[in-house]
């Protein structure tokens, strides 16, 4: 595609002599600039662009787009430079444009919300597999076309070159469906405006990324942004947030809404036994699974309510559940072993009250917080733990650039007493101390990374998975009785 057509898809006009240089590539990271490619320039949360034009042009960046006019002053006489009041919703509707426009020939799916969103996502994307139809995934898991490998993402919903990309990609392949993670964060920095949603489900909210959006409502506000781009929108009436969301349903298009209470389109009647019983015009369906924890009912009744509000029969979309199984999420690695992606109060406590249900002997918890991340969740992630189980491990959960022990010490703060809890520091080491403490009736929850395999300590990413983990220590014990 060359600059000038490229650029007047969203009004900016191109001088004659730069009007057919031909566009190779679209970002705004400048380590991934090619020759040819044109390059986004502006001011980010952390660090702004414009101080990486130089290397962009150094690794061949053919033009840029930038926010600043000290950076149109200073590289607009060496090449092609277009200054730009909302750079980053030019930056989706370029990506959109270079790549074809793939979001036009697919319906796509999107979910938002604080906890749920991994889960029904990849839930609704295997049930389309199951229906026989042709889906691709996009989320915190990674992405994938149909049932192939997940293959790792930096962000839940990745910048829009990033994601263009893909979609063109699932088009390519024949996909007529795309699930789609959205972020809060993605909301409110644009990376998917332009994008009309065919149906979109909003799962609950509580607290959380207050580092980023100050306040609860901020958060919620931006969470609100999906749903005025959305031609169905589907709603948790359980959920206060979800709640006020059906109450402005006159701003947005068609609304539904589910959850147990009786004014919902989609009724939760009962969940037991990883079966899902819900009313829908009168009629009652049962959703058998392989699915533990009761919170897992509302992610299946949203699965299901936006795969009925897209056209597929209610009775076809019960059985199309079984047998799907969400990596890291309330998963059982060894026999009484999870492991769970579980990160902020409210998820912790979904989880922790499920394992509880079931749980025969004792529940042992370990888990810690991410550093450089709102903090105010640590000592009430630390009550929840202590009131449910009995015993608790605190350990390292992505520290990043912060102190460890300052972690662990806001997590303590919120522990009335010290009588159930150990600090071990060493996340591998605290596992093997959980599991080698574990009974025949115990159940041991590892809770926080999941599906992650890494750690980041001190800026570095380092290779760590709590399921490896598990595997090695079962692995040492088999060893050691049969020497």
């Amino acid at each position: 595609m060359v600059l000038g057509e490229l650029l007047l898809s969203v009004g900016i006009k191109v001088k004659r002599e730069f009007y057919s240089l031909p566009v190779e590539g679209i970002t705004e990271d400048s380590r991934r600039v090619n020759p040819g490619y044109l390059f986004f320039a502006y001011k980010g949360t952390r660090l702004d662009g414009n101080l990486f034009i130089g290397e962009a042009v150094k690794r061949g960046a053919v033009a840029v787009i930038t926010d600043s006019k000290e950076s149109l002053k200073r590289w607009g006489s060496s090449l092609p430079v277009f200054l730009v009041k909302e750079p980053r919703k030019a930056f989706s509707l370029l990506s959109a444009k270079f790549y074809g426009n793939p979001e036009r020939e697919l319906c796509l799916i999107g979910i938002t919300g604080t906890n749920g969103k991994t889960t029904t996502a990849f839930l609704t994307q295997s049930a389309l597999l199951n229906l026989g139809e042709s889906a691709g995934y996009v989320g915190t898991l990674g992405y994938r076309i149909g049932s192939s490998e997940l293959v790792p993402l930096e962000r839940t919903t990745p910048s829009p070159a990033e994601l263009f990309a893909i979609l063109k990609d699932f088009v390519r392949k024949g996909c007529r469906f795309a699930v789609i993670e959205v972020s809060s964060h993605a909301l409110e920095l644009e990376r998917v405006f332009g994008i009309t949603f065919t149906s979109s489900a909003f799962t609950n909210l509580t607290p959380e990324h207050l580092d980023f959006h100050k306040d609860t409502y901020s958060y919620f506000l931006s969470k609100e942004k999906l749903f005025f781009n959305s031609e169905s929108s589907l709603f948790n009436l359980d959920d206060s947030w979800g709640k006020a969301l059906f109450g402005l349903r006159g701003l947005f298009k068609r609304v539904l809404s589910y959850g147990s209470s009786p004014f919902s389109d989609f009724r939760i009647l009962s969940f037991k036994g990883g079966s899902l019983i819900l009313s829908y015009l009168n009629r009652v369906y049962t959703v058998p699974t392989s699915l533990k924890g009761d919170f897992n009912a509302y992610n299946l009744a949203c699965s299901f309510a936006l795969l009925v509000s897209l056209g597929f029969s209610p009775n076809a979309v019960s059985s199309s559940f079984r047998e799907v199984k969400v990596p890291g999420r309330f998963e059982e690695v060894h026999k009484g072993v999870f492991v769970d992606y579980a990160h902020t109060p409210d998820a912790l406590e979904k989880l922790l009250k499920s394992a509880s249900s079931f749980c025969r002997g004792r529940l042992i918890t370990v888990f810690g917080c991410g550093g450089d991340r709102d903090k105010s969740k640590r000592a009430p992630m630390g009550k929840i733990a202590y009131k449910y189980s009995d015993l608790v491990i605190i350990t390292n959960d992505n520290p990043r650039n912060e102190e460890p022990e300052s972690i662990i010490s806001d997590i303590l703060s919120g522990i009335p007493n010290l009588d159930k809890v150990s600090v071990i520091p060493d996340r591998r080491e605290a596992i093997f101390k959980a599991l080698s403490l574990k009974g025949e009736e115990d159940l041991v929850v590892i809770a926080g990374k999941g599906h992650e395999d890494y750690q980041i300590v001190k800026g570095r990413r380092e290779h760590f998975s709590d399921r490896e983990v598990v595997s090695e220590f079962y692995k040492c014990k088999e060893a050691g009785r049969n020497s």
